[in-house]
C-alpha cells in the first residue's frame, strides 16, 4: 500500500491522446509532491488507549456535553487488507466521556443498537441526539460484507429497537453504509456511501431527502465528487457548505485521502486534497469537525512509533487542532443531558452470576454476600469456563469456543460491573441533589434447579446487589435507605426465578457443559436494574 499513487485520468476524446495525457500526469505528479511537502499548521494527536485498542477504531464524534462516540472493529482475519470493505470485522458503537483528565472508559451502546447478529458501525445522530442512523453488516456467502442503514429513536431515555430503512435506500444486492445526517428546518439530508448501480465506479456518495417521514429516491452527488474508484465517509458542514470525504481515486498521496468540496445537493466544486498531516501514504478517512470548526477527528491506519511500517492492519482515531486557535478539545458548552437521562441510557443494567451463587444450596431469600465479591470469584473461574465449554472439541473449533467465553467475560460480565460503577456515581449525584429515587431490580435464574428454589435464588441475587449499595463508599447510600436523610432511596425487588428462561437452555445437571458453562445458561443467571424513577 505504501507509496501507492492513485491518479485520476479522464479521457474525453481521442485527439488529446499522448501529449495531453503526459501533461496531465506531470501536473498531477507535481501537485502530489507539493501536497506531500506543504505541511499544514495543524496539530494531530493519536487518542489514548481508553479509545484506541489493538484493533480498529473509526468515526469519532464529540458532542457539546463531552460525550464522545466512536465505532470499534475487531478483525477476524490476520491478513493486512488494503481496503476497508475486504476484511471481516465484528463491530460495536461505543461512547465515553471527555474529562479534563482525558477520555473515560468506553461502553458499548445498548443491545437495541449493538445487535450480536450484525457488525454495527458508522453512525450519525440528529442534533438533539434522539435519532440514530447507523450501519449493520452481515457476511455473505461470497465472503463479502452486505451493509444496510438502520434507524433507532430514543423515547424516555431509551433507544428503541432499530429498524432497517426501506428498500429505496437499502437497495437489495448492494451495500449502503456510512450515513451522515444534516438537518434543515422541515427537512433533512442523509448522505451515505453505496455501491448501488448507476454510479460512477465502486462506492459513490449519495444523498436522500427526508421529509414528512418519507425518503426520496437517492441522488448521486455527481462526477465532481464520485469517480471510477471509491468515495466514502461523507461529512457535511452546512454552515460552510463544505463536504468532506475520502477517495482512493482523486489525486492523493496514497491509499484513501481526505478531500473537501464546496456546494450542495449535486452541485459541487472540484475537490481539494486536505493535505499533510491529515493525509498520509496510508488510509485516511472518517473526517469530522466539532463546534467552531477549529478541531475534530479523523481515522488512519498509518503506523505509529509502536508499529512497523508493514503493520497497518488497523486504524486509530486522531484528534486535530488548528494552530493559532485556542485549544478547544475540552468542550465549552454546558452539559445538556440530565443525570436521569444518563442513567436511563445505561438501563437495563445487567449483572451476572456463576451457577447457584450466592450461597449455594441455600433456601434463604437473603444473603450477606456483596455482589462485588461474588463477581470476583466468578471472573476467577474464566479459565474453568473455557476448558469446560470447549471440552470434546478439537482444533479451531475448540479455540473458537474458548474465544467466545473470553468475549463473554470481557463484554458482558466485566462491562456489567463497569456500568454498575457508573450507575452508582450518577445515583450519588441524584441523591445529593435532594431527589427521592426508586429503582427496580429484577432477578433471574437458569432452569437447572426447581422453580421454587430458583425463585429464592433470584431473590438472593437481588439481595447481594442491595448489600453492594449498602456498603458502597463505607455506607454512603445507607442514610437514604434507612430514613436518616429527608430524601429516600427505595429499592423494589422483583425476583422472577426461571420464569423467563429460554426453553433451549439445558436443565440436565449431568450435562454441565450446556447447563452450567454455556453462554446460553450464563445469560440466564443475572439480575437487572430495569427501572429508575426520581422526582
Amino acid at each position: 500500500m505504501k507509496g501507492r499513487m492513485l491518479i485520476l485520468t479522464c479521457l474525453f476524446c481521442l485527439p488529446l491522446l499522448l501529449v495531453a495525457q503526459v501533461d496531465s500526469d506531470e501536473h498531477i505528479r507535481q501537485q502530489i509532491e507539493f501536497i506531500k511537502h506543504d505541511t499544514l499548521p495543524v496539530k494531530i494527536t493519536r487518542l489514548p488507549r481508553a479509545v484506541n485498542s489493538t484493533y480498529s477504531e473509526y468515526n469519532g464524534i464529540l458532542f457539546p456535553d463531552s460525550t464522545f462516540y466512536f465505532s470499534s472493529f475487531r478483525s477476524e482475519s490476520e491478513a493486512d487488507h488494503e481496503g476497508i470493505f475486504d476484511a471481516y470485522w465484528s463491530g460495536y458503537i461505543y461512547s465515553c466521556q471527555l474529562k479534563r483528565r482525558g477520555y473515560t472508559r468506553a461502553f458499548p451502546l445498548p443491545s437495541t443498537i449493538n445487535s450480536t447478529k450484525y457488525y454495527n458501525c458508522n453512525f450519525t445522530f440528529n442534533e438533539k441526539r434522539t435519532v440514530l442512523y447507523f450501519t449493520r453488516c452481515v457476511r455473505t456467502t461470497d465472503a463479502h460484507l452486505q451493509c444496510d442503514l438502520w434507524k433507532s429513536e430514543q423515547h424516555n431515555g431509551r433507544w428503541e429497537k432499530a429498524k432497517r430503512l426501506n428498500r429505496r435506500i437499502n437497495l437489495p444486492g448492494t451495500s449502503t453504509t456510512q450515513p451522515n445526517l444534516v438537518e434543515y428546518g422541515d427537512y433533512s439530508l442523509l448522505f451515505f456511501s453505496s455501491d448501488r448501480p448507476k454510479g460512477f465506479g465502486g462506492f459513490d456518495i449519495w444523498y436522500t431527502l427526508y421529509q414528512d417521514d418519507h425518503y426520496s429516491d437517492p441522488i448521486n452527488l455527481g462526477s465532481n465528487i464520485n469517480t471510477p474508484g471509491n468515495e466514502i465517509t461523507p461529512f457535511y458542514d452546512k454552515n460552510s457548505e463544505t463536504l468532506y470525504f475520502s477517495s482512493d481515486h482523486h489525486p492523493g498521496i496514497g491509499g484513501y485521502d481526505i478531500f473537501y468540496s464546496n456546494g450542495s445537493f449535486n452541485q459541487w466544486t472540484e475537490p481539494d486534497n486536505m493535505g499533510v498531516p491529515f493525509n498520509s501514504e496510508y488510509n485516511d478517512y472518517y473526517f469530522s469537525q466539532n463546534r467552531h470548526n477549529t478541531h475534530g477527528y479523523f481515522s488512519s491506519n498509518r503506523p505509529t512509533r509502536f508499529m512497523s511500517e508493514e503493520d497497518t492492519c488497523c486504524s486509530d482515531i486522531y484528534h486535530y487542532n488548528w494552530d493559532g486557535y485556542r485549544k478547544v478539545e475540552e468542550p465549552v458548552a454546558e452539559d445538556t443531558i440530565t443525570t436521569v437521562e444518563k442513567i436511563r441510557n445505561i438501563l437495563p443494567l445487567t449483572l451476572y452470576f456463576h451457577n447457584d451463587e450466592p450461597d449455594p444450596r441455600s433456601w434463604e431469600t437473603t444473603t450477606r454476600a456483596n455482589y462485588r465479591n461474588t463477581l470476583a470469584s466468578y471472573i476467577a473461574m474464566r479459565t474453568t469456563y473455557e476448558e469446560e465449554y470447549s471440552k470434546g472439541l478439537k482444533g479451531q473449533e475448540k479455540e473458537m469456543a474458548k474465544e467466545r467465553i473470553r468475549d463473554f467475560f470481557a463484554d458482558s460480565i466485566e462491562q456489567g460491573y463497569a456500568r454498575l460503577e457508573l450507575f452508582t456515581t450518577y445515583l450519588q449525584q441524584e441523591l445529593e441533589a435532594g431527589k427521592d429515587v426508586r429503582i427496580t431490580i429484577s432477578g433471574y435464574a437458569s432452569p437447572l434447579h426447581k422453580a421454587e428454589y430458583n425463585l429464592r435464588l433470584s431473590a438472593r441475587r437481588i439481595a447481594s446487589l442491595k448489600n453492594y449499595l449498602c456498603e458502597y463508599k463505607n455506607g454512603l447510600f445507607l442514610p437514604y435507605m434507612n430514613g436518616e436523610k429527608a430524601n429516600r432511596l427505595e429499592i423494589h425487588e422483583n425476583p422472577k426465578g426461571q420464569a423467563t428462561a429460554s426453553k433451549l437452555v439445558s436443565d440436565n445437571i449431568n450435562d454441565k457443559r450446556n447447563s452450567v458453562y454455556s453462554i446460553a445458561a450464563s445469560l440466564e443467571r443475572r439480575i437487572q436494574i430495569t427501572e429508575y424513577h426520581s422526582n
